[in-house]
């Protein structure tokens, strides 16, 4: 099977980089061809390039015409589909406001996918049929992940894991907290200048870790307590009580439903439970393997590619929101566009309180 898989870019390893760089890997081992159409391109394309997987930011420079499409993201998911005007199509959702997760619809697009039901409903608002939509969950990598042999009796080191926590937005009042309850405090994430390509080596020396999403579920297969928070909002610590209802929204957004808060923080450190831990890692570890659902995802491209030879197809868009959607994200991908933003976003680094 040849298989194309597209994502806007594929600079630091998370969320959909680490996806695709995972999913691209499993596939070659399975015998499948495998290309990734990146505009954006990034260290992880120049890794993958190294490991034998055709990565591409030219699109004119695919090798193979795709037996299915695996679009992650609007702006390149346009362009492929453009390009290969026969082959039927994913496309996957994996956040509910980045403006490259807004839905393409197209009829070569046979089935929209979302990693949790927060993102689901965003294809739903978009005019998406539910019968071509479904939800397939986020996966773990137990090989790179693995669970500790000791769990904690109480929290004594702490871990901020994201890419988004800066010394001035929640990272500030996490060490507040932290401080005040006794507990060490590091911090792995690309916003506080300690990007580590390699978290699964670090996480298991950390009782107790701050994080959401994919990051979240990570640090819950290795073991250690979980406090869902990022710079969106604070959630709960999670328990086997909470664990299903988390996983539900990929431990992500939708479950950061209060404010960052010290006190509020220092709660949920009171809920540390050696036995809690436990449970959720080994349900963490039991429904999220990438096995499991990288099992899903081949059925799916088989399925879907079997529907598309017997004449089933998508829905078909707007045309005119269709050319309004590419013009915008054509715009936003110019060269000046993206040299404005690193302005702005230079200037309010700068401004920006400590």
């Amino acid at each position: 099977m040849n298989v194309l898989i597209t994502n806007i870019g594929l600079g630091i390893f998370s969320g959909t980089v680490s996806y695709v760089y995972e999913l691209a890997l499993a596939l070659r081992d399975r015998g499948d061809q495998v290309e990734i159409f990146s505009p954006g391109g990034g260290a992880t394309a120049e890794d993958l390039k190294a490991l034998g997987i055709h990565v591409v930011e030219d699109i004119n420079k695919l090798k193979n015409t795709p037996d299915i499409i695996h679009i992650h993201h609007n702006f390149p998911g346009i362009l492929v589909l453009q390009k290969f005007k026969d082959v039927p199509a994913i496309y996957f959702l994996h956040d509910r406001l980045y403006i490259y997760d807004r839905p393409i619809i197209h009829k070569k697009i046979l089935k929209y996918i979302a990693v949790d039901y927060n993102c689901l409903e965003r294809l739903l608002n978009a005019g998406i049929p539910e019968p071509l939509t479904a939800v397939i969950f986020n996966w773990v990598n137990l090989d790179r992940f693995k669970c500790r042999n000791e769990f904690a009796e109480k929290p004594i080191r702490a871990l901020v894991f994201s890419n988004y926590a800066k010394k001035h937005n929640h990272l500030k009042l996490i060490q507040q907290a932290c401080r005040d309850y006794g507990i060490g405090l590091d911090t792995i994430g690309y916003g506080s200048g300690n990007y580590n390509r390699s978290p699964e080596n670090a996480l298991q020396q950390y009782d107790l870790v701050f994080a959401k999403a994919k990051a979240a579920m990570e640090a819950l297969a290795t073991g250690a307590a979980v406090i869902l928070c990022d710079y969106r909002g604070l959630g709960e610590m999670v328990t086997p009580e909470n664990f299903s209802y988390l996983r539900k929204f990929n431990f992500g957004m939708k479950t950061l439903t209060r404010p960052i808060d010290k006190e509020l923080i220092i709660a949920e450190i009171k809920k540390f439970s050696q036995v809690n831990n436990r449970m959720c890692t080994e349900l963490i570890r039991e429904e999220a393997s990438f096995e499991k659902i990288f099992a899903q995802l081949t059925t799916l491209y088989q399925d879907t590619i079997s529907d598309y030879k017997k004449g089933i197809r998508g829905i078909g868009g707007n045309r005119l929101a269709g050319l309004w959607l590419e013009l915008h994200l054509r715009l936003r991908q110019s060269i000046l566009y993206i040299i404005f933003m690193k302005l702005i976003r230079r200037i309010g680094s700068i401004l920006a309180p400590d």
